[in-house]
């Protein structure tokens, strides 16, 4: 799959993701749209990573690995809740995120030992 519909649908499940949380609980938190923030950037910078910006690109793998690091705890919320229907949302996200990461690592590594002077 190429790394830029990877991001492209990582970006756009952190959003929906992030605005049926805000959205669905009874009382909702504005900690809840933080994913939405995150995925409308990487959103923004798809078209950098389209276009192989090592910079962009690499903009976009730490703003990955941030989400994917601060969904540690909603996980650990929705799990102390016993919320399932949140649990999903947030493993989804971490799950989608996370491929994501893996991808853009992979690319990064490969860059790197490419363009290593012999």
């Amino acid at each position: 799959m190429k790394l830029y519909v990877l991001s492209l649908i990582n970006g756009i499940v952190l959003m929906v993701l992030g605005i049926w949380s805000h959205l669905w609980p009874e009382s909702p938190s504005p900690t809840a749209l933080i994913p939405v923030i995150f995925g409308a950037a990487i959103l923004v910078l798809n078209k950098g990573v389209r276009n192989y910006r090592k910079g962009i690109s690499n903009a976009v793998m730490f703003l990955t690995l941030l989400i994917l690091l601060g969904l540690i705890f909603p996980l650990k919320g929705s799990i102390e809740k016993a919320d399932t229907p949140a649990l999903l949302r947030v493993l989804t996200m971490m799950v989608v995120s996370l491929i994501s990461f893996i991808f853009f690592l992979r690319r990064f590594i490969n860059d790197r030992i490419k363009n290593k002077p012999q």
